[in-house]
């Protein structure tokens, strides 16, 4: 590579989302007697939306209480909620409520710094619940911009980041927009998790080399993307370059580097410089 993949994290605020479904109807016992009984047919239970928050069954009151006092903790003293979220799953391990404790926990711990962490915790999101698209999108794109190269697993690092990105996008097509949720809210939420499914993919590529393979990704991450984090943006900028496309990097670089007070802005900048050069002495004279 031509050069060092700098690292840069969203920042990834779980939705506290407040639908609530509707209990399932129990199917009628099957009945004893002998004799042929005609009953009206059960429609089957609707399927439980992986994106609503599921009403309180029977014994699972205590949990939502304490889910919901969680919920409304701010997300300015992220201290203060991230052990809350611990103590909430020391409390209550196996509820319907854990698996959105388990997102925010990924989240909190990968922005505080604490990557393995966080990739640990976020194994046990999907673990709870295989259709966590979401936290698949976040354990793909960290695993792809943490890794290091040169290490014994990376190949198999690799191959995660890749399989959870495929999941991620592939799973986003599955969602049902719940009925209180906004169509934006809903949208930007699936935009969220492509954007980084795809930039993954795009980066997984570069790691392997690939930089012509991995403009398409990195250009719909972009294209998808609130473009608030530069990342990607360097990324379209480096394979770009080094697949000769100079405009295209000096364009990416410099919407990186638009991206004030970041630790990219000084580097999109020289790199933007780099690459006009190189594409003025590309030019035939």
């Amino acid at each position: 590579m031509r050069s060092a993949v700098r690292l840069c994290f969203y920042t990834l605020a779980i939705m506290c989302l407040a639908s609530a479904s509707k209990g399932r109807i129990a199917a009628a016992a099957p009945s004893s007697s002998s004799e042929p009984t005609r009953q009206a047919a059960t429609p089957p239970a609707k399927p439980q939306n992986p994106l609503e928050i599921k009403a309180p069954g029977p014994g699972e009151e205590k949990a939502y209480k304490a889910f919901q006092h969680f919920q409304s903790m701010p997300e300015s003293d992220a201290a203060k909620k991230t052990q809350a979220g611990e103590d909430f799953l020391t409390k209550f391990p196996a509820t319907p409520y854990t698996t959105y404790v388990y997102q925010y926990l990924t989240v909190a711990y990968i922005q505080a710094g604490q990557v393995d962490k966080g990739l640990a915790t976020g194994e046990k999101a999907i673990q709870a619940n295989p259709q966590d698209f979401r936290t698949m999108g976040v354990m793909a794109q960290t695993i792809a911009r943490t890794l290091n190269d040169s290490a014994p697993d990376a190949a198999a690092k690799l191959e995660k980041a890749e399989a959870y990105a495929k999941n991620a996008i592939a799973g986003v097509a599955t969602w049902v927009k719940p009925d209180s949720m906004p169509d934006a809210n809903f949208t930007g939420l699936k935009n969220e998790v492509l954007t980084m499914g795809h930039a993954t993919l795009g980066l997984v590529a570069i790691h392997k080399n690939n930089f012509e393979g991995a403009i398409p990704d990195l250009q719909q991450a972009v294209d998808l993307g609130t473009n608030t984090d530069p990342t990607n943006y360097y990324l379209l900028g480096l394979a770009n370059q080094n697949s000769a496309h100079y405009d295209k990097a000096t364009a990416a670089f410099e919407k990186c580097a638009a991206v004030k007070g970041t630790n990219l802005t000084g580097t999109c900048t020289s790199l933007a410089d780099q690459a006009k050069k190189e594409g003025a002495q590309a030019k035939p004279k």
